[in-house]
């Protein structure tokens, strides 16, 4: 089998995908620190209380169409673009609605004409998103390295503006330009290497057909999508609206910026099981169809694979977390350090998350997930509102509450939950029974 030029093909692309992944989570790292560094807790809390804002929406750009996309570029080659046209004109008017909606919660939540404006310039970027079909098309004739190479052009032109920017000590307000000059980058470069493999984007033709087609294909997926970014980035935005009236706007957007910190480190360490859960898919989709004791068998072995990486990786960094960050960010963000220790427990849940998906995936449970979505989204955002509060009057520090309420949310989404359909109770015993007996990780069947 390893010998065979299909397995060579896939291999190369999965190594081209993993390259790529690294590449961007070392560039946004090292650019991270040198952005924290410049613009200080309060200035950096600003930038992604604006990013997060926008983000809360994103889904209204990526309209759940990567899988769709890809799924009917494989299945009808000779439709390439029409597919193509259409899911990119769908894109931008996803990016119109963002932008209007976007637009509007500024002047709900009141926001200053500063931030505003800040907020709008993030939101302007999404209206490059159409490029990205471009990327669905290379996914679809496993085409990694294509990919992975527009990713990775991208990441070192748009780290290098932002670090351009540190260096001659730029305005705050133009790192808010660098989302749109991230976005117009790709955008080129996909272009270019689109039409090098001797395709053109005129040829692009966008039907009522096909576009009908893949919105009514995508539209629960743009539900589930805005549920989970509300549920990840909400924190970010409720700390600073719900503290700035009883600590002021500077010191909320300082606990912002201390959040994200500690937020973005442990973004970084979220790929590492969704590379897991990808490679098992295969094998855990396989045994559903052969036996359902292999199945149980191999969905058992990736719990505890999962448990087991939440361990190694949890505790080291609870323990050293706070010297790390000052390390790397400097004593300005000591709180950050404390945040990120806290925020090693919410690796359990992630973890489990992801490996859940298999099961989700498998059993075609989608109606379910989007419940989910919705219930911890909506619970993560009441909890937010009692815990930071709460915690800011306890220690001084929101932030706390902020991250307990992802907890708690994340704790009823995925596990409490699913004690309450017969379909996933089963799922439910599975997961404890893998976390109680991680030690037993053995090779599936």
């Amino acid at each position: 089998m390893f010998q065979t030029e299909g397995f060579r093909k896939y291999f190369r692309n999965t190594s081209w995908m993993f390259a790529d992944r690294v590449v961007r989570l070392g560039a946004v790292l090292v650019t991270g620190i040198f952005m924290a560094r410049y613009l200080k807790p309060v200035g950096f809390g600003q930038l992604n209380y604006a990013s997060g804002f926008v983000g809360l929406f994103f889904a209204l750009t990526s309209m759940g169409l990567d899988e769709i996309v890809v799924r009917d570029l494989i299945r009808h080659p000779e439709k390439r673009d029409s597919i193509l046209g259409s899911a990119a004109l769908l894109k931008f008017c996803g990016a119109l609605v963002l932008m209007l909606v976007v637009f509007t919660g500024t002047f709900i939540n009141h926001m200053t004409d500063y931030t505003t404006m800040m907020v709008m310039i993030i939101a302007l970027s999404e209206l490059a998103k159409p490029a990205m079909v471009i990327d669905y098309y290379f996914q679809s004739q496993v085409m990694g390295k294509r990919s992975a190479m527009v990713n990775i052009l991208q990441t070192i032109a748009a780290s290098g503006y932002k670090l351009a920017l540190v260096a001659m000590h730029a305005p705050l307000m133009w790192f808010a330009w660098s989302y749109l000059v991230e976005m117009l980058i790709f955008t080129i470069v996909s272009i270019y290497y689109y039409e090098r493999h001797g395709l053109a984007l005129r040829a692009w033709r966008a039907s009522k057909e096909m576009f009908m087609h893949l919105l009514e294909q995508s539209w629960p997926l743009i539900i589930f999508g805005v549920a989970l970014f509300v549920q990840a980035r909400i924190d970010q935005v409720m700390i600073f609206d719900v503290l700035k009236h009883t600590i002021g706007p500077e010191r909320a957007n300082a606990e912002v910026g201390q959040y994200s910190v500690a937020l973005k480190m442990i973004e970084a360490l979220g790929f590492l099981p969704v590379i897991v859960q990808k490679s098992l898919a295969p094998a855990i989709t396989r045994a559903r169809l052969e036996d359902p004791a292999k199945y149980e068998d191999r969905l058992l072995n990736q719990y505890r694979l999962m448990f087991l990486m939440f361990l190694v990786t949890a505790i080291p960094l609870y323990f050293l977390a706070h010297p790390i960050i000052v390390w790397f960010y400097g004593s300005e963000y000591d709180t950050a350090g404390i945040l990120l220790g806290l925020f090693a427990i919410r690796l359990f849940f992630t973890n489990m998350g992801v490996g859940k998906t298999s099961f989700i995936t498998n059993e075609s449970l989608f109606k379910y997930s989007l419940t989910t979505a919705i219930v911890g989204a909506g619970l993560n955002i009441a909890i937010n509102y009692y815990l930071i509060p709460y915690y800011q009057a306890l220690n001084g520090s929101g932030s706390e509450g902020a991250i307990w309420a992802t907890i708690i949310s994340f704790f009823i989404s995925i596990f409490v939950l699913d004690l309450f359909f017969k379909s996933t109770r089963r799922n439910f015993v599975w997961m404890v029974k893998g976390i109680a007996t991680f030690w037993k990780f053995h090779r599936a069947r």
